[in-house]
């Protein structure tokens, strides 16, 4: 969930206890368990993909796999948390009491859960501003093996912002995350995927120009330029409907943050943050069978996008 709170009451915003509890279970077990089994479902036709190119997998097959894993990351540490809290019924209901998880492994919950949101938006920026450098600045950057060179500094930024705050995790009633009066962490969070959006934004409409702009050179270029030309605008399309899940997901949790600092608080919203970021993990997989179709038949587009992997390599 994402790191924000203040003091919570349950019938100031909610309807009463009993009901409370089921919307704010079931609804982000579900939508996570969704998310969750489209991220394994993304890895196996990933790694059949692997196996079959012989490591040769070109970015817009990586760039979905790689969200997939933050996806994974983040569902799997909701399902873990909310299935703990949601066997803590009768506490909750007859006795309103807190039903997270004992304070350290709660204060540990709210770490994790801020490096995978951290993850996850600073990847889909750094893979925004791979593609508008390639596309709309014309250039090509080597990212190193397993693509080392966007991992490394996303890993870093994630670890250090929630790791210099560790003192400002821990329970929220049914949930973990940022205890009350540290909004300091709150804002920089929210100002980093402010910050983060606008420029994936920004990316995302100056690749889209520039690709709907590029027209069939049926000159006398070679015929190998022509192709790679075509492979590598193919890949980028593929890329930016990612982007744009990315970009739907997160205007929703902005709205929610304004909301939290203005004071608006409803058992709803609660409920449906964590719902709200795992879309990312669901449209991602949509997003997948959409570009990739339900199977890894050796389809020509399948072979351009494996020589567009093999040129990348290179």
């Amino acid at each position: 969930m994402i790191p924000i709170s203040s003091a919570q009451g349950h019938s100031s915003y909610g309807y009463g206890a009993k009901t409370d509890f089921y919307i704010v279970m079931i609804i982000p077990l579900v939508f996570n368990s969704f998310s969750f089994l489209g991220t394994l479902y993304i890895f196996y036709r990933t790694f059949s993909r692997w196996k079959y190119g012989h490591s040769n997998v070109s970015l817009s097959f990586r760039f979905p796999f790689y969200i997939a894993i933050t996806d994974f990351l983040y569902s799997s540490s909701i399902l873990m948390e909310f299935s703990y809290a949601a066997s803590k019924r009768t506490e909750f209901i007859n006795k309103n009491e807190t039903i997270s998880w004992p304070f350290l492994f709660c204060e540990i919950f709210g770490i994790f859960f801020t490096v995978f949101i951290l993850l996850n938006i600073l990847l889909v920026a750094a893979i925004s501003i791979v593609a508008w450098l390639r596309v709309v600045q014309e250039r090509h950057l080597a990212l190193g093996k397993y693509d080392y060179k966007i991992w490394l500094p996303i890993i870093f930024i994630s670890l250090i912002i929630p790791l210099s705050s560790v003192n400002a995790y821990g329970s929220r009633n049914y949930s973990c995350g940022t205890k009350v009066g540290y909004n300091n962490v709150a804002m920089l969070v929210i100002v980093l995927i402010f910050t983060t959006l606008t420029t994936t934004m920004f990316c995302y409409a100056h690749v889209m120009k520039v690709i709907r702009n590029v027209k069939d050179d049926n000159s006398s270029i070679a015929d190998s330029f022509n192709k790679l030309t075509d492979i590598e605008r193919r890949t980028f399309k593929k890329v930016l409907t990612y982007i744009l899940v990315f970009i739907l997901q997160y205007i929703p949790i902005i709205i929610y943050d304004i909301c939290i600092f203005l004071k608006v608080r409803h058992i709803v919203f609660d409920a449906i943050i964590p719902a709200v970021i795992s879309f990312g993990g669901i449209g991602n997989v949509i997003q997948y069978l959409y570009n990739e179709g339900l199977s890894d038949d050796n389809t020509s587009n399948y072979r351009l996008e494996s020589n567009e992997g093999s040129q990348q390599s290179h």
